[in-house]
């Protein structure tokens, strides 16, 4: 469905039954919702899953004003009051993790659990992000692709129907959009949010993750109080679609119990 959030229309998947439980997924800069495809086939019977396209993603239109991760957390609150969603689970990969903590501090009692993956609690390398939105209005997202995937997934992944999914979402994102989610992220410090956050929360980390690597997970996890930190073996930075049992199984571990006594 589209949706017109704080004037800016905006792309949301939902599938499952509206009375179930909810469950939001957050995508990674460069991606879109289908990066929770795996997960949302093996939820969406018992849930009811929200996968939005962030401002300049997906579907979603660009943002008209420079962009930051409050500006995306407040979209993605407004998404859920306009579907009439008051309780709901929570994950976020990468960007999306940085979105989720500004969710998850912002929502409050709302939030029934969280995961992370592969994200951190601030910016690891501002001028890094800085850097690269230039390049990016220079030289186009094409120019830095090829180093973008290599981040995403390990060398074995690439040529997988999954590997060449995560190539065409990288190919959908409009170079504005991305630049403009680069300078959101050189901003991001979700320092103080975090330690607001106030229920059962996983953070995950790829073992091969060079993006966000293990000490940013650690730092992610012991900003959050009582989060629980999991590694992913043989996963560089988006698990979600070569892992996906186990990521499946990690955000089983945040969710609500259904009313059949199955999470």
């Amino acid at each position: 469905m589209f949706l017109t959030i704080n004037e800016h229309t905006l792309h949301v998947s939902v599938c499952g039954d509206p009375d179930a439980p909810a469950l939001v997924l957050l995508h990674s800069l460069g991606t879109e919702a289908a990066l929770w495809d795996a997960q949302t086939a093996a939820l969406s019977a018992r849930y009811r899953v929200i996968r939005p396209d962030f401002r300049g993603h997906g579907l979603s239109a660009e943002s008209r004003a420079p962009l930051t991760c409050e500006a995306l957390a407040k979209d993605v609150l407004a998404i859920l009051d306009a579907l009439d969603v008051d309780r709901f689970a929570l994950a976020g990969c990468s960007l999306g993790g940085v979105v989720a903590q500004l969710v998850a501090a912002g929502a409050g009692a709302r939030v029934q659990g969280l995961a992370i993956f592969d994200s951190y609690v601030k910016s690891l390398d501002p001028q890094m992000w800085r850097d690269r939105a230039a390049t990016i209005r220079k030289d186009g997202l094409a120019f830095i692709a090829p180093g973008v995937l290599g981040l995403w997934m390990t060398g074995d992944e690439a040529e997988t129907p999954e590997g060449k999914g995560l190539k065409r979402m990288l190919e959908r994102v409009t170079d504005q959009g991305y630049a403009a989610a680069c300078d959101a992220l050189a901003l991001a410090d979700c320092t103080q949010e975090a330690a607001r956050i106030d229920c059962k929360t996983i953070v995950a980390y790829g073992s091969e993750d060079k993006a966000a690597p293990r000490p940013a997970a650690e730092a992610l996890a012991r900003a959050i109080p009582g989060a629980e930190l999991r590694e992913i073996a043989g996963a560089a930075h988006l698990p979600l679609l070569h892992h996906a049992e186990v990521c499946t199984a990690i955000l089983t571990d945040i969710l609500p119990e259904t009313p059949d006594g199955r999470a």
